[in-house]
């Protein structure tokens, strides 16, 4: 366990210290656009693609000069970007579109991963393989992140007693530990941010994923205030261009996109083994849940339109949201299309990773 207490749990305790993480990157131009991003969540390997992004300066030979802050769960995502604190957060879909309902300003502009992760997760030896077995179980959540959201959606679509579940919530940082320290036998997470810390300590997991039991969703995409489309899209072009050449480098260059993570990242230098395996794992994960026919037709952050309207249904079926916006205002693919794999690169990253998707229920 000497990951989360020395070395991963360092890094969320410097983490929330201070949102901002250090980079190493190539020097800025002064006239560069300054541009601030969120992640949703801690800076594991699932999302290298912006370190790399930044660190091989393909958003600074576009103009911008883009600082990148650590989250807190999708759910807190959507306010900052809404009040303008930032200019581009990456979250799950089905928790903007939530937000959306609430008269917040999130537009998606681009899909990092088509695939949900979401779900419910336990250490193997628990036995917990149904959601029936959650019963008379304690489940912890970070009430910022899309499982918590989305937890009313699982209730109501399994049919599962919601009275008979033990609900804890407790701050992100703490989720992974009391797991491995078997203080709660299982909790709600994104499959890419939980098994690669438990898979680098030796440890196996089962998951109850949301969309075996008819959550079906789009996860994460990148989504920004919809006055920035209309009066500043070259913004969005830019910076949306830039990420999804790095998500490209990364699919193709694993190995070296790690040691990038590892170089940009300042609480991750120096390190044991086991967190250049935590960013390793992530970072293939991430790939594995990108390996989907509409970004190797379309390119890298096309988001399908009929998945965007599914996840939409089941935003309004399980969640209860009444206002939300139609379907069409809630996204737009115009930004995405320029980065793709050739027929050769695809089914290479697809056979490589194909290992790192989550097991079906």
């Amino acid at each position: 366990m000497s990951l989360h207490r020395r070395s991963f749990l360092t890094l969320a305790g410097a983490a929330g210290a201070s949102s901002a993480f250090s980079l190493y990157s190539p020097t800025i131009a002064r006239s560069a656009t300054p541009i601030k991003l969120t992640l949703p969540w801690l800076p594991l390997g699932t999302f290298s693609y912006t370190f790399v992004t930044k660190k091989l300066g393909f958003w600074e030979k576009r103009g911008l000069d883009v600082t990148i802050d650590r989250g807190f769960g999708s759910g807190k995502v959507c306010v900052p970007i809404d009040q303008g604190q930032y200019d581009f957060g990456i979250l799950d879909l089905a928790v903007m579109m939530n937000c959306a309902g609430r008269g917040l300003d999130n537009v998606a502009i681009a899909c990092i991963w088509p695939r949900s992760p979401v779900g419910i997760f336990s250490l193997k030896e628990y036995g917990i393989t149904k959601p029936k077995d959650l019963e008379g179980q304690t489940v912890a959540f970070d009430v910022g992140s899309g499982d918590f959201q989305l937890w009313p959606a699982f209730v109501k679509a399994t049919g599962i007693d919601d009275s008979k579940v033990t609900k804890v919530t407790m701050d992100a940082s703490a989720l992974i530990k009391a797991l491995v320290e078997k203080q709660v036998k299982a909790e709600g997470n994104f499959f890419g941010s939980i098994a690669p810390s438990l898979w680098a300590q030796g440890m196996e997991i089962n998951g109850i994923l949301y969309e075996d039991y008819g959550v079906k969703m789009l996860s994460n995409v990148v989504a920004c205030k919809r006055s920035t489309i209309e009066k500043r899209p070259e913004i969005c072009q830019a910076f949306v261009e830039g990420l999804m050449e790095g998500l490209k480098y990364v699919y193709l260059n694993p190995e070296k996109s790690v040691q990038i993570h590892l170089e940009s990242v300042k609480e991750f230098q120096g390190g044991s083994l086991a967190n250049q395996k935590v960013v390793e794992y992530g970072q293939a994960v991430s790939t594995a849940l990108g390996m989907v026919p509409a970004f190797k037709k379309s390119g890298l952050g096309f988001m399908e339109p009929e998945l965007v309207t599914q996840t939409a249904s089941t935003v309004e079926t399980y969640m209860g949201v009444k206002n939300l916006p139609k379907v069409d205002t809630m996204f737009t693919n115009k930004f995405v299309g320029a980065a793709k794999l050739t027929d050769s690169e695809w089914t290479a990253v697809e056979e490589r990773s194909a290992k790192y998707l989550p097991k079906r229920s």
